[in-house]
């Protein structure tokens, strides 16, 4: 017979230590310095984050030791096990109370005021309701005048300061429940732990290291972009915007930022058979549906449209984003590596990111390029001209698709967008309007002639004046876009 013998779980202390964000989820490492004995050896990592993916952890380490198992384990409990939670539920207990004594306070107070309006009210119609002279002399109907405005400012002044506490009190216990919510005390009765056996040929120390992937945390780019007209250099500042709220802090962690997308899978979608038959009406009354749900005849219009070019399918309106410059930072530095299609980058230094769902501005990198400026106008549509920066992006890593903040010597002008753009390859900055160069579009004359031998053709004539003119002292590339009529119905030249 064959006997086991139960080995203790050892609980470790560990901490996260290094951090790679991608668009929807973000890889975890935690470090932990352990003491093992010889032979076998279970340790415990204990409250990993709720949303910790199961089949995306891994054990490494060192030391004179055999990773012998890892297994991912979901315990069930009852009582709240974090510290921060139990103050949480501490604090909502302790408002709650404080809550229900001041609404019993404020209904004596309102009791108390009822009571002193009766008494008010039956002592001053005595004498209306029964024979003689009233029962109070001038010397009492005084004391009861001042008896009751006294009480009545008494319990009107408790009623507003007590009504005043009540409503701090109640913002108070709204912010505490958000934060449970935020936190996941709420509904969080597990926690997530990973057990790993090791079998150490000797007893001494040793580094584990656990890596686990979290859904959920993300970072997105965003620039400041920095144009000088008199050097006509572009400053462009890359910076993320990290997110994270999975119920742990990244504290002095080594961050890196990934623009790999997990989420899209490892392959491509499969095509499956398009078959086209021939359309069956089924009746004046009914009407088939076509693309989306549109009716045939709609839906081919709509291709039509499309194909002819009349109607642009991007042309959703995009409502206007004016955000407002963001202070800046401390500029960092960054490595950059491509990994395969992705480019990853490692930005230097511990940085630290709390788990409270707020976007934490970190720095990526700075680049100054050479630029040159262009005008462009639509003076039929707009009597501005706009200033635009080309420059080529001579940086190791690529800009991608964000929000840009665009200063013009110093001064914020503009939210823009910037594109995505490859190393080596040119981009335009959109840098606001420049009253300085003035543009105007003007009908001069319109007449209509009548023409051939029946003289039934009609010719119309416009004539418009396009003035542009340069305030600046040196001279500037302008570029001036106009449309020419595209005829849209037959007869029509």
């Amino acid at each position: 017979m064959v006997g086991f013998i139960a080995i203790a779980a050892l609980a470790v202390s560990s901490q996260v230590t290094e951090v790679t964000v991608y668009n929807d989820r973000a890889q975890v490492a935690r470090t932990a310095q352990v003491e093992l004995g010889q032979g076998i050896n279970k340790l415990v990592f204990a409250d990993l984050p709720e949303a910790v993916d199961s089949r995306g952890i891994q054990v490494e380490g060192s030391g004179a030791a055999t990773v012998l198992d890892v297994r991912f384990k979901t315990e069930t409990f009852k009582e709240i096990p974090k510290e921060a939670w139990k103050e949480l539920y501490e604090k909502q207990a302790h408002l709650e109370e404080g809550e229900k004594k001041e609404l019993q306070k404020l209904e004596r107070l309102k009791e108390s005021k009822a009571f002193l309006k009766k008494i008010t009210s039956k002592v001053t119609h005595t004498a209306d309701k029964e024979d003689g002279a009233a029962s109070l002399d001038p010397g009492s109907w005084e004391s009861m005048l001042a008896l009751h405005t006294t009480k009545s400012e008494e319990y009107d002044d408790g009623l507003l300061e007590t009504e005043r506490y009540l409503k701090e009190i109640r913002e108070s216990l709204k912010k505490v429940k958000a934060d449970i919510q935020h936190a996941g005390a709420d509904s969080r009765k597990q926690r997530r732990i990973v057990e790993v056996d090791l079998e150490a040929a000797t007893a001494g120390k040793a580094e584990l290291k656990l890596s686990y992937i979290v859904r959920g945390p993300q970072w997105i780019p965003t620039y400041d972009v920095r144009v000088d007209t008199a050097t006509r250099q572009m400053e462009v500042k890359y910076f993320a915007l990290v997110r994270q709220n999975t119920g742990e802090d990244w504290a002095d962690v080594a961050l890196k930022l990934s623009t790999a997308n997990p989420g899209l899978g490892g392959r491509h979608p499969e095509m499956e058979p398009w078959r086209i038959s021939m359309f069956q009406p089924h009746g004046s009354k009914s009407m088939s549906k076509g693309i989306y749900g549109v009716p045939l005849s709609e839906s081919v219009s709509m291709l039509n449209a499309y194909e002819s070019g009349s109607v642009n399918r991007f042309d959703a309106p995009v409502a206007a984003d004016l955000d407002f410059a963001l202070p800046e930072m401390a500029e960092r530095k960054t490595a950059v590596a491509r990994q395969g299609a992705s480019v990853v980058f490692e930005v230097k230094g511990e940085s630290g990111i709390a788990s409270d769902n707020v976007e934490h501005r970190v720095a990526v990198s700075s680049v100054v390029l050479p630029s040159v400026f262009r005008y462009s106008a639509i003076p039929k549509l707009d009597p501005h001209a706009y200033l635009k920066a080309k420059a080529v992006n001579d940086g190791a890593h690529p800009f991608l698709a964000g929000k840009a903040n665009v200063f013009l010597d110093g001064d914020f002008v503009t939210t823009s967008q910037m594109e995505l753009v490859a190393p080596e390859e040119e981009f335009w900055v959109f840098l606001g309007a420049d009253e300085s160069m003035k543009v105007e579009h003007k009908l001069i004359k319109k007449y209509q002639s009548k023409e051939g031998f029946t003289g039934k053709d009609v010719r119309h004539a416009f004539e418009y004046l396009l003035t542009v003119k340069n305030t600046h002292a040196v001279a500037e590339e302008m570029i001036v876009w106009d449309q020419l009529p595209i005829s849209g119905t037959e007869g029509l030249k």
